[in-house]
């Protein structure tokens, strides 16, 4: 037979040792848990080609807008070419208000990319690696479909992820009506 004794004595160890004190939050935790947040919603800084050859960095673009989309698109893809010219609007309407864009272009050839660019009047940051899929960047972001757009801070921080169409625009101009 089992003692009850020692049972009972087994089962008071188990319940004082779950039972201890958690310790209070100071607000040095507070801030800690806070710049842990931000770091996960922060982007990392990645650089990229324009046209022309110039290496730009996103960060140091990002830095110069109040917001930056970041727009995942392609010359060869259809519901890109039907959003761009709205996307061209939104930029020329806020543009002076501290909106940038850097647009990631998932071509892979750079005649089509650049003629698109042209034709489109994307007169934004235009940036590729020219490797469609394999861009790294879109892979960064678990970018599977296109258009896709990245909403970020001028420090950095990523506030909307995925919106296209009206979602985008409401967003945009909710944010400079503030």
């Amino acid at each position: 037979m089992i003692d009850r004794k020692l049972i009972g004595m087994a089962l008071a160890a188990i319940l004082f040792a779950s039972c201890k004190q958690v310790p209070k939050q100071t607000e040095t935790t507070e801030q800690a848990q806070e710049e842990v947040a931000e770091s996960i919603n922060r982007i990392d800084d990645f650089s990229m080609n324009t046209p022309e050859g110039t290496t730009i960095s996103a960060l140091d673009e990002i830095s110069k807008h109040k917001l930056t989309i970041i727009d995942f698109w392609a010359s060869w893809c259809g519901p890109c070419l039907y959003e761009m010219p709205r996307v061209a609007e939104l930029y020329n309407k806020y543009k002076d208000k501290g909106l940038g864009i850097i647009s990631i272009s998932l071509d892979t050839d750079e005649t089509s990319w650049k003629n698109a660019i042209k034709e489109l009047n994307m007169s934004w940051t235009n940036v590729s690696e020219l490797n469609g899929w394999e861009n790294t960047v879109a892979r960064a972001f678990n970018v599977y479909a296109i258009p896709h757009t990245v909403i970020v801070a001028q420090d950095g921080i990523i506030l909307q992820n995925g919106l296209i169409g009206n979602d985008l625009i409401n967003y945009i101009e909710k944010q400079f009506s503030k």
